[in-house]
């Protein structure tokens, strides 16, 4: 039970960094790794592979030209942790019992807002620090780590501790790096 709600927590990371990417790598493992479950089902159909293919090649393109990759980052706010919860839910729902399902989508949810929080983050800051210059750069290394990510949440989900460890570390430096000093406090 522990592994499957590992792959959520895995699977949300990624989705919040690249939606479109986590659902592609999630279908083609459900029908190449043969995963099971009615969802496994639904997202390695050709359809849905096909939709979730083309959706990555535009966020693809629209998360590597300045300005238009905020306007998409905005509007996924919403869709990212849904997405998120789904693919958690569709990786467990065959694994554990029907309450466990819900929590395990509740946490793919809630990696992936935090996922895209950060990343957005990331991107406001190499935004003010580039004129939006290195976002494009940034944006390979989120396609790399959505893509990465969901990899090793389906097949080595022990190492999603690791991943998520790195990402709190990498995070919290960076924003030791970048936030404004305080104000001493004169009382």
């Amino acid at each position: 039970m522990i592994t499957s709600l590992l792959t959520s927590i895995g699977l949300g990371v990624g989705a919040g960094i690249n939606a479109y990417a986590t659902l592609l790598v999630y279908g083609l493992l459900a029908r190449f790794a043969g995963l099971h479950g009615e969802l496994a089902e639904f997202f390695s159909s050709t359809p849905v592979l096909i939709a979730v293919g083309l959706l990555y090649c535009v966020e693809f393109v629209a998360d590597k030209v300045p300005a238009v990759d905020h306007v998409w980052d905005m509007i996924h706010t919403f869709v990212r942790p849904a997405a998120g919860a789904v693919v958690a839910w569709a990786a467990v729902s065959d694994k554990v019992p029907h309450g466990m399902v819900i929590l395990a989508s509740a946490l793919g949810g809630g990696a992936a807002l935090g996922a895209h929080a950060a990343k957005a983050a990331i991107r406001g800051a190499s935004t003010a620090a580039t004129g939006g210059l290195g976002n494009p750069i940034l944006s390979l290394f989120e396609d790399i780590f959505a893509f990465s990510t969901a990899i090793i949440a389906v097949i080595l989900p022990w190492l999603v501790i690791a991943v998520v460890l790195a990402v709190t570390f990498f995070f919290l430096t960076l924003w030791q790096r970048v936030r404004p000093p305080r104000a001493p406090n004169l009382s």
